[in-house]
């Protein structure tokens, strides 16, 4: 019995609004799983149909005929017929869509062991009444597969020749699952090792870094929102560089920048954390994370409310347990820092930077005037008193403090008048500190993390 595959990946992933069949899977293209899975199995002949480049490399690669389709976009007949063209005559042919990652070639077996025994029907998988791909079609309806026109698949096959279709019950529905949504995906990432939760962190400065670390290694899958171009003066330490740089890492932390969706699952399949451009948070909507953090540290609400996430919580001042957020947590140095505040909010902003060596104030630096800062120094440099620290405007900033700077904004950043672009650590000993998380950042994070575990047992979520 001579029976051969075709495999349909011309999709234009409209609802997806991303190149799913790209999107990584268990560390490899969606569309590999099924090229795998059909290359297993005793097919007569097989075609891969797809404008992609990439994918008809791969296929060829694997012993398939790649046929380019130019004309994706006039539907799923085109698929269809281009398949069947390019194909030796068969006594059978089995249409395979690229986008069911988790179809196994067991199943595919028994679908050909059935169609060898029944000849003349259309065979066909089922799972709880829910009827699915691939799909065997015999010689005698290639004629009917070879008049479809525009957006019309072997459904209408189908249709038409309903008393001629053998159904073979499999045992797992996931094996149907194909993916045409970011939440079609979401579902299929718990099914293949990334039952991880997801959460959204607003901004990655060096007090979310703490944050993100606390989560990512107690197994969150995590995503930085940021603006386009960063303004975190302890650059070391925070992962917003990933934006400037297209990875940053941080200790154990490795940030990526994402552009779309695929690109963001693939940098939690590598285990790591992605940052995307997103200062409006479009990402909230498209991903529906079960928890959004807000570490922008703006000192008041920029935009966070209850309803993004079924669980919201908030660093610093400007925020209202059980009103804006479901938790606060203390981003005030001294006895409470990193404590959950689930009613009520976090101490006001004293506007004073932390005391080192008895030095406050003198600690940072601020831009006497708008305009361009330009800097040739870098984080870790040593400078004395009186320094020039860089300058913004025409107009000279020194250090007023000997010591080690331990932040410094990037130089080409605009800013505003008295914006604060580096501070300087007395403590010219502790050259270190300038490349690791803060004892700060670190209790923040472990006051999220805690917030977070809390509300997912309150919540039962």
């Amino acid at each position: 019995m001579k029976v051969s595959a075709v495999v349909m990946a011309s999709g234009m992933s409209k609802r997806m609004k991303a190149e799913k069949l790209r999107m990584i899977v268990g560390n490899k293209p969606m569309y590999m799983h099924v090229l795998e899975k059909v290359s297993q199995c005793d097919f007569y002949d097989t075609a891969v149909v797809s404008w992609d480049h990439e994918i008809l490399k791969s296929a060829s690669e694997l012993g398939f005929k790649g046929v380019k389709n130019p004309e994706y976009d006039r539907g799923q007949s085109k698929s269809v017929v281009l398949g069947l063209k390019n194909l030796e005559q068969s006594d059978g042919y089995m249409f395979f869509v690229a986008d069911q990652p988790l179809l196994t070639a067991e199943t595919i077996k028994e679908l050909l062991r059935t169609f060898e025994n029944n000849p003349q029907k259309i065979v066909m998988p089922v799972c709880k009444g829910r009827r699915g791909n691939p799909v065997i079609f015999p010689e005698a309806l290639k004629g009917q597969l070879l008049s479809l026109e525009g957006d019309t698949g072997g459904k209408a096959v189908i249709s038409s020749n309903s008393g001629s279709v053998l159904t073979v019950e499999i045992k797992s529905e996931q094996e149907l699952l194909d993916i045409d949504t970011a939440e079609d995906y979401e579902r299929l990432a718990s099914k293949v090792h990334m039952n991880k939760d997801m959460v959204i962190i607003k901004g990655g400065g060096d007090i979310a870094t703490g944050v993100v670390q606390k989560l990512h290694r107690c197994g969150f899958r995590v995503l930085i929102l940021e603006v386009e171009k960063p303004t975190a003066i302890r650059r070391a330490v925070s992962l917003s560089e990933a934006i400037f740089r297209g990875h940053k890492a941080v200790e154990d932390i490795v940030c990526v920048r994402a552009e779309s969706i695929e690109e963001i699952y693939k940098a939690w399949q590598e285990d790591k954390v992605a940052a995307v451009v997103d200062p409006e948070g479009a990402y909230i909507k498209k991903l529906k994370p079960k928890i959004v953090v807000d570490c922008i540290i703006a000192k008041k609400n920029t935009g966070m409310s209850r309803d993004l996430a079924p669980i919201t919580i908030a660093v610093g001042p400007g925020f209202t347990a059980g009103s804006d957020v479901d938790a606060v947590v203390e981003s005030n140095r001294g006895h409470n820092l990193g404590r959950i505040y689930f009613e009520g909010e976090a101490e006001p902003n004293t506007q004073i930077p932390g005391i080192v060596k008895g030095l406050s104030m003198e600690r940072v630096l601020y831009s006497p005037c708008g305009g361009i800062f330009s800097t040739s120094l870098e984080i870790g440099d040593r400078v004395k008193k009186g320094d020039v620290v860089g300058e913004t405007g025409g107009m000279i900033v020194r250090a007023k403090i000997d010591g080690i700077i331990r932040g410094l904004l990037r130089d080409g950043t605009k800013v505003t008048s008295n914006f604060k672009i580096g501070d300087v650590d007395p403590r010219e000993d502790e050259y270190e500190n300038c490349f690791t998380i803060s004892d700060k950042a670190r209790a923040i994070g472990g006051g999220v993390l805690e917030a977070a575990e809390i509300l997912k047992r309150i919540k039962n979520i």
